[in-house]
């Protein structure tokens, strides 16, 4: 995140009316080998209905956007309200804990990416296109496989005390 620079008066009314969107908290998970890759994604939407398309914004200096940028594929996981410290343990940077998926109970997917054992429901995603978003990329993506694993309330960013926002 980057820090407010004294000259711009609209920064903090900027920031309180960004942080009243309402965003959901998700685990987004790929693979490259053996190497398995998660972290926590709030910029994550979907963007159309025909055909069904979803938008993630992957923060450039990332492990994981390396990996989602070769294969071409993601994993989404849905996270039940409850899932807070899971959602802080993997929101965690991968420069300080590498090895941060390793911590939460997760199998492999039909698609061989991990799938977290708490996680509400899952859906595999296919990259179509990506384009630079300031310090991020937007991936667009196509669901192309999905399930609901439990019912549950998902995690919402306004009910955990993380914050992110410009």
């Amino acid at each position: 995140m980057t820090a407010a620079r004294p000259r711009d008066p609209e920064f903090a009314t900027r920031r309180a009316a960004l942080r009243l969107f309402t965003y959901g908290l998700h685990v987004v998970t790929a693979r490259r080998g053996d190497e398995h890759h998660g972290f926590t994604a709030n910029f994550l939407t979907q963007v159309s209905f025909d055909p069904p398309l979803i938008a993630l914004s992957v923060e450039n200096d990332g492990r994981s956007i390396a990996v989602i940028r070769e294969t071409g594929v993601f994993t989404i996981n849905v996270l039940p309200s409850d899932a807070v410290e899971l959602a802080g343990t993997l929101g965690r940077r991968s420069v300080t804990d590498p090895h941060k998926l390793d911590k939460v109970a997760w199998h492999e997917g039909p698609n061989g990416r991990a799938v977290l054992e708490a996680a509400l429901a899952f859906v595999d995603c296919e990259v179509e296109s990506s384009a630079p978003a300031g310090d991020s990329t937007l991936f667009i993506a196509r669901p192309v496989r999905g399930a609901v694993l439990r019912e549950g309330v998902p995690l919402r960013m306004s009910e955990t005390p993380y914050r992110h926002s410009g």
